[in-house]
Parts: structure tokens; sequence; C-alpha cells
């Protein structure tokens, strides 16, 4: 355990510019909304509220070009890299736990200034719940920064494992093959197998309505019950993917990856 905490701290060490460059970059951003907000008052009033918003969507992607700057940057290291005793799940976690403590620190500093804004606007909170509206937020990006970070690192993983074989036709190959993993998807998408695998455990609409609409609003729980879907298989299924997909990684770094 111990040597994996000291990896997880060299991997914080290796992730601290990038946070600092994104950071110093959101805090640019988000200084202009409030000069926006204080110069025109009124009229601005939603460009901090829309600043946050944007803001905390482009967080969908922070693990995925953070991990890509990682990997960068560890270019001319890697074979020091591959030479760490840990096994490579270990090492693979190592690197998406950084990611992830950067996000979470990215994300208060927005989520942050996006309550501050979002409470400023006249009546918001007697029709929705910031708490609710946050907790949802924070569960969706750390859901969707893992399985993008697990992603990119299979891909990455792949890539590197191919490269050592047959050289520049990797990106060729890793290119088609994304696209024959689109196609069958799609397929099974349309053919219903995933309706079946998926459709079980429904999460009544309720359980969020009063999670995000606070009592007394005007907004009606059959105008939100219309465009609710959400079911516990379909959350297992994503864990199991995104497990295998880890798994597949991990082995690969094992067994296949070269320090080349």
């Amino acid at each position: 355990m111990a040597a994996w905490f000291a990896l997880f701290k060299k991997e914080l060490r290796l992730g601290w510019m990038p946070f600092l460059i994104f950071l110093i970059l959101q805090i640019l951003i988000m200084g202009f909304g409030i000069f926006l907000k204080m110069r025109f008052d009124q009229e601005a009033e939603a460009a901090p509220v829309l600043i946050g918003v944007v803001l905390t969507v482009c967080l969908l992607l922070y693990i995925p070009v953070y991990l890509l700057f990682n990997v960068i940057q560890e270019r001319k290291t890697f074979h020091l890299w591959m030479q760490n005793p840990l096994p490579a799940w270990a090492m693979l976690l190592a690197k998406l736990s950084g990611a992830l403590a950067y996000l979470v620190l990215s994300a208060l500093v927005i989520g942050s200034y996006t309550w501050i804004s979002l409470s400023q606007i006249h009546h918001l909170s007697e029709e929705v719940s910031l708490l609710g509206v946050s907790v949802v937020t924070a569960v969706v990006l750390l859901w969707l920064g893992i399985g993008g970070g697990v992603g990119f690192l299979f891909l990455w993983t792949v890539h590197r494992t191919m490269r050592s074989r047959i050289g520049r036709w990797s990106w060729l190959v890793l290119i088609v093959g994304i696209a024959v993993y689109g196609y069958v998807d799609n397929k099974l998408t349309q053919s219903g197998i995933f309706d079946f695998l998926t459709h079980w455990g429904w999460i009544p609409s309720r359980f969020l309505y009063d999670l995000l609409i606070p009592s007394g609003s005007t907004i009606s729980f059959h105008s939100f019950d219309e465009s609710w879907s959400l079911y516990t298989g379909s959350i297992v299924l994503d864990l199991i993917i995104t497990a295998i997909f880890f798994l597949i990684t991990a082995w690969l770094s094992d067994h296949e990856l070269e320090a080349s």
C-alpha cells in the first residue's frame, strides 16, 4: 500500500502543472463573467451562470484531456513507469486516481462559482433545489469521468501495444477498431438486446423529482415524469463494461505493452 501511495503522489506531482494551467484559465473566465455582471448589471445577470454551466460541461472532458497531457509528459520516462514493480492495475489506478483528485478540486471551484451565480437569480431557489442539482451534477461528472478515463487508458494502451508491432499503422487500425465498435454498438442497440439486458430495476421518477424540485415549486411532477427513464440495469451494465475495459488494459500493460 505504501508503494501505491508513493506512486499516487508522484502522479499528483506530474499533473500539478496541467491542473494549475486549467485553474488559472477558469479563474480568468469566471472573472470575466463577474466583470460583465458588474459592468452591465441586470442586462448581464445570466453571464456568470452561463459561464459556470459551460465550464461545468467542459469538466466532462477533464479526465481524458488530463490523461493525454499526462502520457505526453511521460513519453521520455515511460520505460521507468514500465519498470515499476507494482502490477499494472495498481499503476493505472494511481494514474486514474490522480486525475480524479484534480477533477474534484476543479469541480469545487467551478461548482462554488456556479452555485453563487445561480443563488443570485431571483426566485430560482424556490423552483429548483441547488443542493439537489449539485449532487446530481457531481455524480454525473464522476461517473462519466471514470468511464472516459478508463476509455482513454484503454485506447492509449492498445495504441502503444500495436505501435511496437506495426508502427505508424497503429493509428489507422485504432480508428478502424473504434468505427467497428461504434457500428456493432449501434446494431446491438437497434436490435433491442441492450433494452433486454438493462430494462430492469426502474428508478422511480419521483426520486429525482424530490431531489431536484423543492416543495412549493411551480414545476409539476407530471411534466417532469414524462422526460425521465433510468434503470438499475443500465448502471450495472456500464459498470461491467468499464471494469472489462480496465481489466483488459491492465492485462495488456502486464503482458503485451513494451517500453518503445
